[in-house]
Protein backbone atom coordinates (compact mmCIF):
# COMPACT_ATOMS: atom_id res chain seq x y z
CA UNK A 1 0.00 0.00 0.00
CA UNK A 2 1.46 3.29 -1.09
CA UNK A 3 1.71 5.86 1.62
CA UNK A 4 1.95 9.55 1.16
CA UNK A 5 5.44 10.92 1.56
CA UNK A 6 6.09 12.18 5.05
CA UNK A 7 6.35 15.82 3.94
CA UNK A 8 2.98 15.64 2.22
CA UNK A 9 1.39 14.05 5.28
CA UNK A 10 2.75 16.89 7.39
CA UNK A 11 1.25 19.49 5.05
CA UNK A 12 -2.13 17.73 5.07
CA UNK A 13 -2.20 17.66 8.87
CA UNK A 14 -1.16 21.33 9.08
CA UNK A 15 -3.88 22.27 6.59
CA UNK A 16 -6.51 20.39 8.55
CA UNK A 17 -5.44 22.10 11.78
CA UNK A 18 -5.06 25.64 10.41
CA UNK A 19 -7.89 25.85 7.86
CA UNK A 20 -10.77 26.03 10.39
CA UNK A 21 -9.02 28.97 12.06
CA UNK A 22 -8.52 30.74 8.74
CA UNK A 23 -12.08 30.01 7.70
CA UNK A 24 -13.45 31.26 11.02
CA UNK A 25 -11.42 34.47 10.74
CA UNK A 26 -12.68 34.97 7.20
CA UNK A 27 -16.30 34.41 8.24
CA UNK A 28 -15.80 36.76 11.17
CA UNK A 29 -14.60 39.52 8.83
CA UNK A 30 -17.58 38.95 6.50
CA UNK A 31 -19.99 39.01 9.45
CA UNK A 32 -18.39 42.18 10.79
CA UNK A 33 -18.68 43.88 7.38
CA UNK A 34 -22.27 42.65 6.98
CA UNK A 35 -23.26 43.95 10.42
CA UNK A 36 -21.64 47.33 9.77
CA UNK A 37 -23.42 47.58 6.41
CA UNK A 38 -26.77 46.71 7.99
CA UNK A 39 -26.25 49.36 10.67
CA UNK A 40 -25.33 51.92 8.00
CA UNK A 41 -28.40 51.12 5.88
CA UNK A 42 -30.67 51.10 8.94
CA UNK A 43 -29.46 54.57 9.93
CA UNK A 44 -29.83 55.81 6.35
CA UNK A 45 -33.46 54.64 6.21
CA UNK A 46 -34.14 56.24 9.60
CA UNK A 47 -32.74 59.59 8.43
CA UNK A 48 -34.72 59.45 5.19
CA UNK A 49 -37.94 58.70 7.08
CA UNK A 50 -37.48 61.57 9.54
CA UNK A 51 -36.49 63.96 6.75
CA UNK A 52 -39.79 63.26 4.98
CA UNK A 53 -41.87 63.10 8.17
CA UNK A 54 -40.58 66.34 9.68
CA UNK A 55 -40.98 68.24 6.41
CA UNK A 56 -44.54 66.98 6.11
CA UNK A 57 -45.32 68.23 9.62
CA UNK A 58 -43.68 71.59 8.90
CA UNK A 59 -45.13 72.33 5.47
CA UNK A 60 -48.27 70.24 4.90
CA UNK A 61 -49.82 68.93 8.12
CA UNK A 62 -52.78 68.33 8.64
CA UNK A 63 -53.38 68.03 4.90
CA UNK A 64 -52.86 64.70 3.18
CA UNK A 65 -49.48 65.00 1.51
CA UNK A 66 -46.48 67.26 1.08
CA UNK A 67 -45.50 68.62 -2.32
CA UNK A 68 -41.76 68.76 -1.63
CA UNK A 69 -40.67 71.07 -4.46
CA UNK A 70 -43.17 73.82 -3.67
CA UNK A 71 -43.40 73.09 0.07
CA UNK A 72 -47.16 73.07 -0.27
CA UNK A 73 -49.74 70.32 0.10
CA UNK A 74 -52.40 68.27 -1.56
CA UNK A 75 -55.52 66.63 -0.15
CA UNK A 76 -55.18 63.65 -2.42
CA UNK A 77 -58.09 61.61 -1.07
CA UNK A 78 -60.49 64.18 -2.51
CA UNK A 79 -58.34 65.57 -5.33
CA UNK A 80 -57.26 62.30 -6.95
CA UNK A 81 -58.88 62.33 -10.39
CA UNK A 82 -60.92 65.36 -9.35
CA UNK A 83 -59.10 68.01 -11.36
CA UNK A 84 -61.95 70.52 -11.06
CA UNK A 85 -61.84 70.09 -7.27
CA UNK A 86 -65.58 69.57 -7.15
CA UNK A 87 -67.45 68.48 -4.04
CA UNK A 88 -64.92 70.04 -1.68
CA UNK A 89 -66.14 72.02 1.30
CA UNK A 90 -64.35 75.31 1.91
CA UNK A 91 -63.12 74.25 5.35
CA UNK A 92 -61.87 70.79 4.34
CA UNK A 93 -58.22 70.38 5.31
CA UNK A 94 -57.64 66.78 4.39
CA UNK A 95 -57.39 63.73 6.64
CA UNK A 96 -53.77 63.97 7.89
CA UNK A 97 -53.06 61.05 5.57
CA UNK A 98 -49.26 61.18 5.81
CA UNK A 99 -49.44 61.24 9.61
CA UNK A 100 -51.69 58.16 9.59
CA UNK A 101 -49.36 56.36 7.18
CA UNK A 102 -46.36 57.23 9.37
CA UNK A 103 -47.75 55.79 12.59
CA UNK A 104 -46.69 52.20 11.89
CA UNK A 105 -43.15 53.32 11.02
CA UNK A 106 -42.93 55.31 14.24
CA UNK A 107 -43.87 52.21 16.25
CA UNK A 108 -41.42 49.99 14.37
CA UNK A 109 -38.62 52.52 14.90
CA UNK A 110 -39.41 52.62 18.59
CA UNK A 111 -40.44 56.29 18.67
CA UNK A 112 -43.32 55.80 21.07
CA UNK A 113 -43.34 59.47 22.11
CA UNK A 114 -44.04 60.69 18.57
CA UNK A 115 -46.49 57.85 17.99
CA UNK A 116 -48.46 58.82 21.10
CA UNK A 117 -48.39 62.48 20.06
CA UNK A 118 -49.80 61.54 16.65
CA UNK A 119 -52.51 59.33 18.16
CA UNK A 120 -53.50 62.10 20.57
CA UNK A 121 -53.79 64.65 17.75
CA UNK A 122 -55.84 62.27 15.60
CA UNK A 123 -58.17 61.30 18.44
CA UNK A 124 -58.82 64.96 19.30
CA UNK A 125 -58.94 66.50 15.82
CA UNK A 126 -59.63 64.02 13.03
CA UNK A 127 -63.23 63.59 12.02
CA UNK A 128 -64.70 61.79 9.07
CA UNK A 129 -68.02 63.57 9.49
CA UNK A 130 -67.25 65.96 6.62
CA UNK A 131 -69.18 66.79 3.48
CA UNK A 132 -66.33 65.72 1.22
CA UNK A 133 -66.23 63.24 -1.63
CA UNK A 134 -63.18 60.98 -1.38
CA UNK A 135 -61.70 58.23 -3.49
CA UNK A 136 -62.92 55.01 -1.89
CA UNK A 137 -59.99 52.81 -2.93
CA UNK A 138 -57.30 55.22 -1.75
CA UNK A 139 -59.13 56.00 1.47
CA UNK A 140 -59.64 52.31 2.14
CA UNK A 141 -56.06 51.13 1.66
CA UNK A 142 -54.32 54.19 3.07
CA UNK A 143 -56.51 55.62 5.84
CA UNK A 144 -58.47 52.58 7.02
CA UNK A 145 -55.46 50.32 6.45
CA UNK A 146 -53.12 52.78 8.16
CA UNK A 147 -55.34 53.10 11.21
CA UNK A 148 -55.84 49.35 11.58
CA UNK A 149 -52.17 48.43 11.07
CA UNK A 150 -51.01 51.08 13.56
CA UNK A 151 -53.61 49.85 16.05
CA UNK A 152 -52.36 46.26 15.70
CA UNK A 153 -48.77 47.36 16.27
CA UNK A 154 -49.77 49.56 19.20
CA UNK A 155 -51.53 46.70 20.95
CA UNK A 156 -48.72 44.20 20.32
CA UNK A 157 -47.08 43.57 23.68
CA UNK A 158 -43.66 43.32 21.99
CA UNK A 159 -43.74 47.04 21.17
CA UNK A 160 -43.80 48.03 24.85
CA UNK A 161 -45.89 51.19 24.50
CA UNK A 162 -46.37 52.99 27.79
CA UNK A 163 -49.13 51.17 29.66
CA UNK A 164 -52.43 53.05 29.55
CA UNK A 165 -51.33 55.61 26.97
CA UNK A 166 -53.12 53.91 24.09
CA UNK A 167 -56.84 53.29 24.48
CA UNK A 168 -57.86 51.98 21.04
CA UNK A 169 -58.36 55.49 19.62
CA UNK A 170 -57.17 54.38 16.18
CA UNK A 171 -59.56 51.44 16.17
CA UNK A 172 -62.43 53.77 17.05
CA UNK A 173 -61.55 56.04 14.09
CA UNK A 174 -61.21 53.00 11.80
CA UNK A 175 -64.62 51.68 12.78
CA UNK A 176 -66.24 55.06 12.12
CA UNK A 177 -64.59 55.30 8.70
CA UNK A 178 -65.49 51.71 7.80
CA UNK A 179 -69.16 52.38 8.52
CA UNK A 180 -69.04 55.39 6.21
CA UNK A 181 -67.77 53.12 3.42
CA UNK A 182 -70.73 50.73 3.56
CA UNK A 183 -73.11 52.70 1.26
CA UNK A 184 -70.50 52.56 -1.51
CA UNK A 185 -71.01 48.79 -1.71
CA UNK A 186 -74.80 49.04 -2.06
CA UNK A 187 -74.80 49.13 -5.86
CA UNK A 188 -76.84 47.40 -8.58
CA UNK A 189 -73.76 45.50 -9.80
CA UNK A 190 -72.21 44.70 -6.44
CA UNK A 191 -69.10 46.60 -7.46
CA UNK A 192 -68.37 49.54 -5.15
CA UNK A 193 -68.56 53.12 -6.32
CA UNK A 194 -65.20 54.81 -6.94
CA UNK A 195 -66.16 57.86 -4.88
CA UNK A 196 -68.08 58.27 -1.68
CA UNK A 197 -69.20 61.26 0.35
CA UNK A 198 -68.11 60.65 3.93
CA UNK A 199 -71.13 62.55 5.23
CA UNK A 200 -73.64 60.19 3.60
CA UNK A 201 -74.31 57.52 6.20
Amino acid sequence: MNMLPLILQTWVVMFLVISPTLFAASVSRVDSYSSARKRHLKEKVRKMFYHAYENYLTHAFPHDELKPLTKSFTDSLSELGNLKLEHLPQDYNGSALSLIESLSSLVIMGNNTEFERGVLWLSENLTFDVDARVNLFECNIRVLGGLVSAHILATDSANRLVQGSYNNQLLTLAEDLGRRFLPAFNTPTGLPYAWINLKDI
